[in-house]
């Protein structure tokens, strides 16, 4: 039984499966498009939404904007209450320079937490700088898979998995 168990073994090792992954999310990131088969294309789509979003997170300015707005509700989706208590009491507190210290700490752990998984630095530069930025304020939902029909060898199912605009 496979209880609680997630992913698709997609017929590999599990090496070969999260070389596999993190060459497509890779490739996903630097193209903003691949063509792939729909099995690995839904494989990679939940790693590559969690990686944009963790890179969101490395966006020091807008964890000190929202600080400053007292958005607790945004701040605790990003980040657990505790820390958002934390950022909005050194708003209340005037401490501008610990507000910014520990917003830029905050993104550093998540550039971090991206690099574990992307290990091109250019990569995670792009995904940071470039990409995250777009969808600052969308809740999730940052690929679309579009099923392309069989591939002509094999008669697979092929897909393109994108960001969206």
């Amino acid at each position: 039984m496979r209880h609680r168990v997630a992913g698709k073994k997609l017929n590999r090792s599990g090496g070969h499966r999260r070389a596999l992954l993190r060459n497509l999310v890779s490739e996903l990131i630097r193209h903003e498009r691949i063509k792939t088969t729909e099995a690995k294309a839904r494989a990679v789509r939940p790693m590559a939404e969690r990686l944009v979003t963790k890179a969101r997170k490395a966006q020091a300015e807008r964890v000190v904007e929202l600080a400053k707005q007292r958005d607790v509700r945004r701040l605790s989706a990003w980040f657990n209450a505790k820390r958002a208590g934390q950022l909005i009491e050194l708003v209340e507190q005037g401490d501008e320079e610990g507000l910014g210290r520990m917003a830029q700490e905050l993104a550093l752990h998540a550039r971090r937490q991206v690099l574990a998984t992307l290990t091109d630095r250019g990569l995670v530069r792009k995904l940071v700088e470039e990409i995250a930025p777009r969808y600052i304020d969308r809740p999730g939902g940052y690929t679309r898979i579009i099923k392309l029909g069989p591939r002509k060898g094999d008669a697979a199912p092929m897909a393109i998995l994108e960001l969206v605009e």
